[in-house]
């Protein structure tokens, strides 16, 4: 029945059909529905949604928004019933089973809530096999921190020789390196602290635990990082370095107090990371050739634009790693100083002590520099000496925090800048975005919703596929492998320029760079990604619009 409903609803193909009972007939035990979904010849939401059809059971397809710390079943118990508790109210607990049928799980839970009302809901068993390794490795700290609970006991946090406490910073930061994190956050709370790691730009709970062991991991990440320890009241910044598997992590640190206490954000900075060329970081060919043109100008602003965390630092380091070399000067003008590399000479404001971006840049210009690369563009004075720079024969590369690649010509006249300095010094704009990438070991063809669909069929052939990652254990069960630049980039022209001098509309301008340099915006970029199965199509319009 299920392989002949799904063959009548176009979801699999005869052949497809065929092979999965010929399968079948090898392994009589196993169902019709797990084979096809093993082949990858069904996805996962399809497979959910046919069990629980065939069980009259709920399904839920997302266990990412389970809170860790109210799991209070022994990992033991959970992974001998393959369920996890997705909901614990006062009268209700909803429990999500692999085996939903499984009436001795059933009758356990019964007994561990004999005055609760239960619900026994349909998951993947994927989804329970992540969740229930996430809650072992909160089993697997605990030791650790009874250990530092044991070394508190009469102890100064900051004078002891607290080994337990390192051990545990460490496996913090290790298995954040591991699953590839670019941050790091670790949060007081109400009652206790939670430990966050943000992986291809989104955050996942990792552990928790009580204040004493907070204040204490606190206290020594703060002394590692050259800061006050004793200071909780103002936000502190400060770094350290650490080698693992051979290789120099650093790291930045930055406190905050907050109303429950104190929030301590480490960023992971990974030179394998940032020193990449401009054909690694995923831009496609079209905007690389056109990116490159622009950096290839002798004099000039080049713009990278997009919001924080878009990987605008990324490109930069990228496309100055291009244009360093022995005969040329390039000087960096940055707060702070991700990355220290060769060959460029690195500048690092300090507002605080009087050292602006525009005070840097005066300076910058009297070393005779060829190319000089401005962190960002934060104020009206920066952006006239940068033009200045520009117009007096020196390459210049910065960013900007704007929506998309038009609208930083407005964004530097809405600072104050004349628009005829703007388009003769403007060499080109680039906006960007990053996406995740699916991973190719557990990738799968799904079809995307009519609410994302609907909007792009004018844009798309007829048998377009989409496919995203199931997840597995080289991805971590999220389905991801890394992320992967989206751009949108044009050059200035004679046209252009004359049009930016005359403080021509965004709508304007955009209606010539389409019309007349062949421009595609982000989401286009985007969805010829979604549809060379490179993301998921939903990464898309969550970053960008048709």
């Amino acid at each position: 029945m299920v392989g002949a409903d799904l063959l009548q609803q176009g979801l699999i193909t005869q052949e497809q059909l065929n092979k999965a009972l010929e399968v079948k007939k090898q392994h009589p035990s196993k169902k019709l529905l797990d084979i096809l979904y093993d082949l990858k010849y069904i996805s996962k939401d399809i497979f959910l949604k046919e069990l629980s059809k065939e069980l009259e059971i709920p399904y839920v397809d997302n266990l990412n928004e389970i809170r860790l710390r109210d799991i209070k079943i022994p990992i033991n118990v959970l992974k001998q019933t393959r369920a996890v508790p997705v909901e614990v109210k006062y009268d209700k607990v909803v429990i999500a089973m692999e085996d939903p049928l499984n009436w001795n799980a059933q009758a356990y839970f019964k007994r561990l809530f004999p005055d609760k009302k239960l619900e026994f809901v349909l998951a993947h068993k994927e989804d329970i096999e992540k969740v229930l390794k996430l809650i072992e490795n909160k089993y697997q700290i605990s030791q650790i921190i009874n250990d530092i609970k044991k070394e508190l006991k009469g102890e100064d946090v900051v004078a002891g020789h607290q080994t337990a406490i390192m051990r545990l910073i460490i496996y913090i930061i290790k298995n954040a390196i591991e699953r590839k994190a670019s941050d790091i956050h670790i949060e007081a709370e109400e009652e206790g602290a939670i430990v966050r790691i943000r992986i291809f730009g989104t955050l996942y709970e990792f552990l928790d635990f009580d204040d004493d062991v907070f204040n204490a991991i606190a206290s020594r990440i703060k002394l590692e990082a050259g800061m006050d320890v004793s200071e909780k009241r103002k936000p502190q910044d400060g770094a350290f370095s650490l080698e693992f598997n051979g290789n120099k992590f650093d790291f930045r640190v930055s406190t905050l107090p907050t109303v429950w206490g104190e929030s301590i954000v480490i960023r992971i900075l990974d030179k394998r990371n940032i020193l990449k060329k401009l054909d690694d970081i995923g831009i496609s060919d079209k905007n690389l050739q056109l990116l490159r043109q622009g950096l290839s100008k002798p004099n000039g602003i080049f713009l990278v634009t997009g919001p924080t965390g878009s990987g605008k630092s990324t490109t930069l380091y990228a496309s100055i790693n291009e244009l360093v070399g022995v005969e040329t000067k390039l000087i960096t003008v940055e707060d702070p100083v991700e990355y220290k590399l060769r060959g460029i000479q690195q500048v690092q404001v300090n507002p605080k002590a009087g050292f602006t971006f525009a005070d840097a840049l005066r300076s910058i210009l009297r070393q005779d520099p060829d190319k000089i690369m401005i962190g960002e563009i934060r104020d009206l004075e920066t952006l006239e000496i940068a033009i200045k720079a520009a117009l007096t024969g020196h390459l210049v590369l910065s960013t900007l925090h704007t929506n998309d690649s038009v609208s930083a010509i407005n964004r530097m006249i809405d600072m104050g800048a004349e628009p005829y300095m703007v388009g003769a010094s403007l060499i080109g704009v680039e906006a960007q975005r990053l996406v995740k990438t699916n991973c190719k070991y557990c990738i799968e063809e799904y079809k995307p919703s009519e609410a994302y669909l609907e909007p792009i069929k004018h844009l798309l052939p007829k048998n377009v596929k989409f496919y995203r990652g199931k997840g597995c254990e080289k991805c971590n069960m999220t389905g991801f492998a890394g992320r992967t630049l989206i751009t949108e980039i044009f050059l200035n022209d004679e046209k252009l320029e004359g049009m930016i001098a005359k403080n021509k509309e965004r709508v304007e301008i955009l209606d010539y760079l389409k019309s007349h340099k062949g421009f595609k915006n982000m989401f286009y970029d985007g969805l010829v990604k979604a549809a060379k199965g490179i993301t998921p199509l939903e990464e898309i319009y969550k970053v960008a619009k048709p």
